[in-house]
């Protein structure tokens, strides 16, 4: 009797670029930023550069290994299981990895090497509606706290 071989995956690397799988809907692209035991600390990516804001950053082929340019979402990130990652897809060096994290953060706006767009001017602005369905987007991969083993407490009324 023939098996077919089992997908080969490879423990997950910063710098790595990887599919990861939502409960429904289409793969998506993160950005591995932090690795930890059973998690990763992922950027979600897309091919939106046009759309790009001041905290993101537009990595190009020869510095990634994809076809295409990527837009790298500073400000969308969240812990994901493991177990979601898919393939890796590209590479970039894991010190430009760390100093996207910081743009991500409001902490790194000078690097002229990382790309980025302009600033989101306020709520008319139409990328501020896409912004936060990228966010929701995420949401669907996001591991939620019980599953990261964190314990949550409720908070009582304050002491004066």
């Amino acid at each position: 009797m023939s098996r077919a071989p089992a997908e080969t995956r490879s423990d997950p690397d910063v710098g790595q670029i990887r599919t990861v799988r939502p409960d429904r809907g289409e793969d998506m692209q993160v950005l591995v930023v932090e690795v930890h035991d059973e998690h990763v600390q992922g950027m979600l990516c897309g091919e939106e550069c046009d759309l790009a804001t001041d905290t993101d950053s537009i990595l190009e082929p020869d510095v990634t290994g994809l076809q295409r340019r990527i837009l790298v979402h500073g400000d969308v990130s969240g812990s994901i299981l493991k177990r979601r990652l898919g393939r890796p897809l590209g590479q970039i060096k894991p010190g430009l990895a760390e100093r996207i994290a910081l743009r991500g953060r409001g902490l790194d706006f000078t690097s002229t090497d990382l790309g980025r767009g302009t600033a989101i001017a306020g709520e008319s602005d139409p990328r501020w509606d896409w912004k936060l369905e990228q966010h929701r987007q995420l949401r669907q991969v996001r591991a939620r706290a019980s599953e990261l083993g964190w314990e949550i407490y409720k908070l009582g009324p304050r002491e004066e």
